[in-house]
């Protein structure tokens, strides 16, 4: 009998002993103690099975400011401990610096324009900030959107915008970088010069691209001069003697002879009349 009662007494031990180990050699995932509240997880205790034990929020059994530096952010189960600051040093519950935020701490924020306000250039959805819409030539386009009435163009932050990429060119225009610009048959951008002078790509009424001539702006081919759009060769249009540039030609130089120039059927066509004129005059004038 007493032999028995030894034996049980022993086992006992044992079993004791096995479970105190546990407690010593199991803590949980943070460290944490057995039965402890963590200093690294603030509101969380170490509990449930001495072999595998869990690190559960409790504040009620681990209130928050059993660690400096953290305060308790909510009530009951749902309650946590949290930073009594924000990385930017608004203290939790408050507006942060960057609208529209509220510290919650640490790194954590949450979104409030009510409490909060926005940043200039947007306004209040909710407790969200959002940019207002866009407005293109009387048709309203909603932030992050492409305009149904421009080619190419998004609303982004409240400007109407170039964005090509993802508002694709269609009809007679052509992606170029991030806009979506009419080109004319040789590939000329609109209001560019064409490579083959005196063309300028123009647009019709249509929206269509077409080459027209442009000598003032795009200039002439080699060896001919501008008469008013058009080009026309040198020789045809120039000056007689020193004078101003003829139907739109350049005058020729102070040493260069008319011949030079091949303006002689000009000057012998001109000449006789410029003589009659002139003895007309003079007829006129002895009458008197």
């Amino acid at each position: 009998m007493r032999m028995g009662i030894f034996i049980l007494a022993i086992a006992a031990i044992v079993i004791l002993s096995g479970m105190l180990s546990a407690i010593v050699t199991n803590p949980c995932i943070d460290g944490t103690a057995y039965g402890a509240c963590s200093t690294k997880n603030p509101g969380n205790w170490c509990h449930g099975s001495v072999s595998a034990p869990t690190l559960d929020t409790l504040v009620t059994q681990c209130p928050c400011n059993k660690v400096p530096g953290y305060v308790q952010q909510g009530e009951g189960d749902s309650a946590a401990c949290v930073l009594a600051t924000c990385d930017d040093g608004t203290s939790a519950g408050n507006c942060a610096k960057t609208k529209p935020k509220v510290c919650i701490g640490g790194a954590n924020y949450y979104d409030n324009a009510t409490k909060c306000g926005c940043p200039s250039g947007t306004v209040a959805s909710g407790l969200f900030c959002t940019y207002p819409p866009c407005n293109d030539g009387g048709t309203t386009v909603q932030n992050g959107v492409c305009s149904s009435k421009t080619i190419g163009k998004k609303c982004v932050n409240g400007n109407l915008v170039d964005k090509a990429s993802e508002c694709p060119c269609t009809g007679t225009t052509t992606k170029v970088g991030e806009a979506c610009v009419v080109v004319c048959n040789d590939g000329t951008q609109m209001g560019e010069c064409s490579a083959k002078k005196p063309k300028e790509c123009t647009l019709t009424v249509s929206g269509t691209g077409y080459l027209k001539d442009n000598a003032g702006k795009c200039g002439c081919p080699e060896g001919q001069v501008a008469s008013g759009s058009l080009c026309a060769d040198a020789g045809i249009l120039g000056g007689i003697g020193t004078g101003a540039d003829v139907l739109g030609g350049n005058a020729p130089a102070a040493n260069q002879s008319s011949e030079g120039t091949g303006s002689s059927a000009l000057s012998c066509c001109c000449l006789p009349a410029a003589l009659i004129g002139i003895a007309g005059g003079f007829v006129f004038s002895r009458k008197r």
